[in-house]
């Protein structure tokens, strides 16, 4: 499954016709859309790689959580709107779903496909977590390290 970029027009393509009729009258709907989009690929983005995983080049997304990602975007979109018809129950769980989703992800508990042209990422990226099992270290014998 690769990674491939996500537009506006996937997300109105989840949408029934007579809604994208109705959108496309609030004004300023359409560039709400592109900046909303633009913010869940990035945070999609941050969320793939706390769970340390390869992410791909910006504005793409695996294929893997396409229907998350459009999920989420469209419920914000949505909620950014005038009171409309169009935040109904279902949506709602939609996008939760999506949000647990992506936080099993985040957390590791799931792995992402890797990207076909992976973004290089300096500095530290992956979360690393130390594990003790039971083994107790006494400080007292350093008390005399450095000493001739």
């Amino acid at each position: 499954m690769p990674w491939n970029t996500l537009a506006t027009t996937d997300i109105t393509a989840e949408i029934l016709p007579e809604e994208v009729t109705m959108l496309n009258t609030i004004q300023g709907s359409s560039s709400i859309l592109a900046t909303i989009l633009s913010t869940v690929t990035a945070e999609l983005l941050a969320h793939i790689l706390v769970g340390g995983n390869q992410i791909g080049q910006p504005g793409t997304v695996p294929d893997q959580i396409r229907g998350d990602a459009i999920a989420i975007v469209r419920w914000r979109w949505f909620c950014s709107l005038p009171k409309t018809d169009l935040q109904s129950p279902f949506r709602r769980d939609q996008y939760e779903a999506a949000q647990k989703h992506l936080e099993k992800i985040r957390e590791g508990k799931e792995k992402v496909e890797f990207p076909a042209n992976p973004q290089n990422v300096t500095g530290p990226s992956f979360r690393m977590e130390t594990i003790r099992r039971g083994h107790r270290l006494s400080t007292h014998a350093f008390d005399k390290l450095g000493e001739t």
